[in-house]
């Protein structure tokens, strides 16, 4: 079994959170990643989500317009080498506190997120769960009609395309 935090997805373009310059310098997690905050103003974590998605996008070679979609980190080395040891019989399982689902398209096959995935987004109200492509369309949309629009004050959260609920990251919260 290996176990894995946010360190094995740096060299893809995904910042690690903790660090110097990383996401919780700028959004406090007791804030933006809070359930009971989150059901009061979920745009905040949206806020947050969208600019790392953005983050690694722009790492990895992509520009101002995401209605294409957004460039993704993709496996690096030591993802590809854990699927080596597992191909030779050598592990079991990856246990990840990575939300970034690149275990999984490294080759990965038995993966436990323990802190969830933003690969998925269920409504608060029905738990009806949506891929993100859903939240990445809504988004683009959201960006074409209101180009002026800035992530750090534009409110946008997304929403179920049937119940009309907001969408929450299928993620741990704290």
């Amino acid at each position: 079994t290996a176990f894995t935090g946010a360190g094995i997805s740096v060299e893809s373009g995904i910042p690690d959170f903790r660090s110097p310059g990383g996401l919780w310098s700028k959004y406090d997690p007791f804030v933006y990643c809070e359930y009971n905050n989150f059901l009061r103003s979920p745009h905040q974590f949206w806020q947050m989500a969208r600019e790392l998605a953005l983050q690694v996008h722009h790492a990895n070679g992509g520009g101002e317009d995401i209605s294409e979609g957004l460039k993704e980190a993709e496996p690096n080395a030591a993802h590809k080498a854990l699927v080596a040891l597992e191909r030779e019989g050598l592990l079991s399982t990856v246990i990840t506190q990575n939300i970034d689902s690149l275990h999984q398209r490294a080759g990965s096959g038995s993966v436990i997120e323990i802190h969830g995935t933003m690969a998925t987004a269920s409504c608060i109200q029905t738990g009806q769960q949506v891929e993100q492509s859903e939240i990445l369309r809504q988004w683009a949309k959201f960006k074409k009609e209101n180009p002026d629009a800035r992530i750090e004050t534009d409110g946008w959260t997304p929403r179920h395309p049937q119940t009309n609920g907001v969408l929450k990251a299928d993620v741990t919260m704290f």
